[in-house]
C-alpha cells in the first residue's frame, strides 16, 4: 500500500477504515459533529440548519438556469442561510449539545437512525434510503428545543475548539492544514495564534488537519455529519479520556458508510 499523504488518500470513501490507515495509525475515532445552542431561543426554526429545501418557486430564484430547464421533481438544497448563528457567536457563546443528548430527546434509537435523519435532511441520501420518518422525529426535538444543526463537510467552529485542544493535549504545534482538492496546504505554529486565530484559519473546504510530525490527522469528507481522527493507540487513549469528542473507535469492520452497519 502507498502513502496516503503522498497519493493524497487522506479519506478512506471506501472499505474499511482502520486498513485504509493501517500502514500509519492503528486507531481510528469516528467523531460526531456536535449540535448547539445559544443564549436565545431562535424563533424562526428555518434558521436552526444552514440547509434548506428549497420551493420550485424559490429554486427559480436563486438558481438562473434552472428557467431553461424543464419542470421535474427535483429536489434543491441551498446554503445560503444567512442567518444561522455565524462562527464568531459560535465561537463566544455556543454550548455544544452531544448526539446522545438528540437520541435521548427525539425517540431516535441511537447514533445510527440520528445520522440518517441528518443525511436525509440535506437531501444527502439516494431516495431508497432516505428516512423522511427519522428526520421529522429530528426537527421536531431540535426546533422545540431550539438546538442548531451541525453542518456537513465541514469542520464546525465546535469541532475547530475541540481539535486546537487535542493538538494542544498531545504537544502539536506545528500544524499543515490542506484543502479538498490537495491543491493549498498552510503550516501554521499553534503557538503564535490563539484559539479563535486558530479555528479561523480553517476553511470550510479544509478537510485535512494534522500535525508536522503526522502522528495525528482530523479529516472529512463533503457529506458528512462526522470526521475521523487516526493516530496511534496511545495518543487516542489520551484524546478519549479528555473527553473532548463524542463518537466511538472504529473495528476493523467499520466503514464510511457506519449507519448500515453498526448498531449505536
Amino acid at each position: 500500500m502507498g502513502n496516503i499523504f503522498d497519493d493524497e488518500k487522506l479519506y478512506p470513501n471506501e472499505g474499511a477504515i482502520k486498513e485504509h490507515f493501517k500502514d500509519h495509525y492503528d486507531s481510528v475515532f469516528i467523531a460526531l459533529l456536535p449540535f448547539f445552542q445559544l443564549d436565545r431561543e431562535e424563533i424562526d426554526k428555518a434558521n436552526l440548519k444552514k440547509a434548506k429545501l428549497l420551493s420550485h418557486e424559490e429554486a427559480l430564484k436563486e438558481i438562473d438556469f434552472l428557467k431553461n430547464l424543464p419542470e421535474a421533481n427535483r429536489e434543491i438544497y441551498s446554503y445560503d442561510n444567512e442567518r444561522y448563528p455565524a462562527d464568531k457567536d459560535i465561537f463566544r457563546e455556543g454550548k455544544a449539545i452531544p448526539w446522545k443528548n438528540i437520541v435521548n430527546g427525539s425517540t431516535l434509537t441511537g447514533y445510527a437512525e440520528l445520522n440518517t435523519a441528518l443525511r436525509t435532511s440535506i437531501g444527502g441520501l439516494n431516495r431508497n434510503f432516505t428516512r423522511p420518518d427519522l428526520m421529522e422525529k429530528l426537527n421536531n426535538f431540535t426546533d422545540h428545543e431550539s438546538i442548531y444543526h451541525p453542518t456537513e463537510g465541514a469542520f464546525g467552529m465546535l469541532s475547530k475548539m475541540a481539535i486546537y485542544k487535542a493538538f494542544k493535549l498531545l504537544g502539536k504545534n506545528q500544524i499543515l492544514i490542506t484543502d479538498e482538492f490537495y491543491e493549498n496546504t498552510t503550516t501554521i505554529d499553534l503557538d503564535r495564534l490563539t484559539e479563535y486565530e486558530f479555528c479561523d484559519e480553517i476553511g470550510g473546504k479544509d478537510y485535512y488537519l494534522y500535525s508536522a510530525d503526522k502522528e495525528i490527522l482530523f479529516t472529512i469528507e463533503w457529506d458528512s455529519f462526522f470526521f475521523l481522527i487516526a493516530t496511534d493507540h496511545r495518543e487516542m487513549d489520551q484524546l478519549i479520556a479528555s473527553d473532548l469528542f463524542e463518537g466511538f473507535l472504529c473495528d476493523d469492520h467499520t466503514e464510511h458508510y457506519w449507519e448500515y452497519t453498526v448498531e449505536l
